[in-house]
């Protein structure tokens, strides 16, 4: 059996050799991540009459083909590197290799950030281990990035992240409404303790929230609102724990829809709330969530120069002018105007977007509310830094100004699971229905 003892300072790392790990799950018939896991314990008990050792560094590509750039552990033993006549290319080779040694947090198991930037990131915002040793040194994040991933005992839903600026053009310029493609593999799961019927009628919720926000014939504050409405409801039947309730409210607006009578529901739903937290341009709700946005970890110091901006440009001369700002920009650019239709296309998408990625996600913690509040927020706070650069801008916006703005936004909110949850659950604190409670973990 063979083991990869690591070491950088202080810090020691003993990893299993994968052709051992196969080896012993071949003939034992566990797993080989189990396997792996066996041979570690038996050095740490002591037992190394039946091992030997690959001894204490990581390097790159030195001593491997051309091309491969696996880190890979190599036996100073058998070689020392300080004795090898080196050729130019291979003198390069070494001084990067040292340049990566140094760039791992070994404790953390991750590469050092500079001013939250990879160390590998240069000027011109490529990556330099990718321009060294290629597409195959790359680590699961970088290679993945901008593709998203969300696992279901049974089903694997696949997107881009707004994050990526591409991404957001593609995503934001798409006219036609989102389309879902499918397709069986013969893959098998497991999930410990998987709620299926939940995430069947989480399934079926979001289907119908699809056909709400993708309802032109409605204005597009009138169908975020009505896809509040069914997520409040539905948490109410689960805190009420009548979950044999949901097909009947599923019915009820689907009912709506092919009625055409959605705003009525809309409306008399509102009535008896008294409060549309989906609505725009709330001057008091902005400010508050402002302080919320300000609390989130800060991942680019570029953020506090959009949300000081924004709230230089809307909110420091009090409500009347916030709102004599917000009129105009409707009239001139936005849901009253000429390109109104633009307009709620992009907000169209961004909830598509923000719906389909996090809303199922609800069977993981039973928030269902907070998670169609996250993407009414987003397009909020989206839209509301928007209208900022639009006065920044001389009263102009270009789609440019969309796609990076929404960027932008993405980065902060999704790139840090801490803010993910901290908003979701601040949200739903705030805006779940009366009665609902946030279960502490």
């Amino acid at each position: 059996m063979t083991v990869k003892i690591c070491r950088h300072g202080e810090i020691e790392k003993i990893y299993p050799e994968y052709e051992s790990a196969a080896v012993i799950a071949e003939k034992s018939g566990m797993p080989v991540g189990e396997a792996g896991a066996w041979i570690v314990q038996k050095y740490k008990e002591g037992n190394k009459k039946s091992m030997r050792y690959l001894n204490h560094i990581f390097t790159t590509s030195l001593y491997a083909p051309a091309g491969d750039a696996r880190i890979r552990a190599v036996r100073l033993a058998d070689r020392d590197p300080t004795r090898i006549p080196w050729s130019g290319m291979e003198m390069r080779r070494s001084e990067f290799g040292k340049r990566l040694r140094n760039s791992i947090d070994w404790e953390e198991e991750c590469f050092y950030q500079n001013n939250r930037r990879c160390a590998f990131l240069n000027d011109e915002n490529l990556c330099d281990l990718y321009k060294e040793l290629g597409p195959d040194s790359l680590c699961d994040t970088c290679r993945l990035y901008p593709r998203h991933t969300e696992e279901y005992e049974g089903l694997r839903e696949l997107s881009l992240s707004l994050s990526c600026p591409e991404a957001a053009r593609i995503i934001l310029s798409c006219k036609e409404p989102v389309r879902f493609l499918e397709e069986e593999t013969d893959e098998e799961d497991d999930f410990e303790e998987f709620d299926f019927m939940m995430f069947s009628q989480l399934e079926d919720t979001r289907d119908v929230l699809f056909r709400i926000l993708q309802n032109r014939e409605l204005p597009l504050q009138e169908r975020m609102t009505a896809a509040e409405q069914l997520a409040e409801q539905y948490q109410i039947c689960m805190e009420e724990q009548r979950e044999y309730d949901i097909d009947d409210l599923l019915r009820k607006y689907e009912k709506h829809l092919e009625e055409g009578t959605l705003s009525e529901c809309v409306a008399e739903s509102l009535a008896e709330k008294g409060v549309d937290a989906a609505s725009f341009h709330a001057y008091d709700r902005q400010v508050k969530e402002l302080a919320v946005l300000r609390g989130l970890e800060r991942l680019r110091p570029e953020w506090d120069t959009v949300l000081d901006g924004t709230e230089k440009a809307l909110y420091q001369n009090g409500e009347t002018a916030y709102q004599a700002i917000c009129e105009e920009f409707h009239r001139t650019w936005g849901a009253a105007g000429e390109r109104r239709a633009e307009w709620e296309n992009i907000g169209e998408q961004l909830l598509m977007f923000f719906v389909y990625t996090y809303f199922c996600g609800a069977v993981y913690d039973d928030m269902v509310c907070s998670k169609m509040e996250l993407a009414l927020f987003s397009v909020r706070w989206i839209q509301e830094i928007l209208v900022a650069r639009w006065l920044e801008n001389g009263k102009t916006l270009s789609m440019h100004d969309i796609e990076e703005l929404s960027w932008r936004y993405a980065r902060e909110v999704e790139h840090s699971d801490d803010n993910l949850n901290a908003l979701e659950d601040w949200l739903f604190e705030t805006y779940a229905p009366e009665g609902c409670v946030l279960e502490e973990e």
